[in-house]
């Protein structure tokens, strides 16, 4: 039997992101669970506690909410956002405050009782330094046969084709990008090309919300080629 997803919840996510209890990771997570963060890839127990370390060393959190979490059979998908405040080593001397604002996603796969596969995606480096975007490009960017896949799979349930760029622009709306910040990574394109970018999509893959958005990329397996 998996994990439920309350037990999950309450006992992993919230306790880690809310209390910085780094003890939860040795409860709940495989000793040879891969690991991937926007700017790490390793395997393990260590390799997530230096991952969200390297954060708490950065920023004293002082908010976590979950948005909202899309399930499926062994996969939780949390959509969350989080305010924190910089310490000061990390703090921007442009900067007029040092809180902070920021949003993601968190993608679990479970078996049995253990945590296999631990994905995470934010925009907390753009959020402490919004002048230096830090994000590695091997953490975001699709390889042209990643694009052209999820072109078909769309075009194939839908009916419809998404540029290039629009799959661009939902890969990083996935991982939980802002507006601004897919127009930073994109270029320096305007907001408002990314705000009709994102209407495209809305419109192409028939939803009306990010939620359903989450659900159809999640059937369809376009959320395993975004996030994997």
């Amino acid at each position: 039997m998996n994990i439920r997803l309350t037990d999950l919840t309450q006992q992993f996510i919230l306790p880690l992101w809310e209390k910085r209890d780094l003890s939860v990771i040795d409860s709940f997570v495989c000793p040879i669970a891969e690991i991937q963060t926007t700017t790490l890839h390793g395997v393990g127990k260590e390799a997530l506690k230096n991952s969200v370390e390297a954060i708490f060393e950065r920023l004293l959190p002082s908010g976590f909410t979950i948005e909202e979490i899309i399930q499926g059979h062994n996969k939780y998908i949390y959509h969350w956002s989080g305010k924190a405040i910089v310490t000061e080593a990390e703090q921007d001397p442009n900067s007029h405050s040092d809180n902070i604002s920021f949003s993601g996603i968190i993608s679990v796969e479970i078996q049995g009782n253990f945590i296999i596969r631990y994905h995470s995606y934010s925009n907390i480096q753009t959020s402490l330094n919004p002048s230096n975007f830090l994000f590695k490009k091997t953490a975001t960017t699709l390889s042209p046969d990643e694009t052209e896949s999820i072109i078909a799979t769309i075009r194939k349930i839908t009916g419809r084709r998404l540029t290039k760029r629009e799959v661009e622009c939902l890969n990083l709306w996935i991982k939980g990008f802002s507006i601004k910040e897919t127009a930073r990574f994109l270029g320096g394109l305007s907001g408002r090309t990314i705000q009709t970018f994102r209407e495209n999509i809305k419109r192409k893959m028939n939803v009306d919300s990010y939620r359903q958005l989450f659900i159809l990329a999640q059937k369809s397996g376009i959320i395993s080629m975004l996030l994997d």
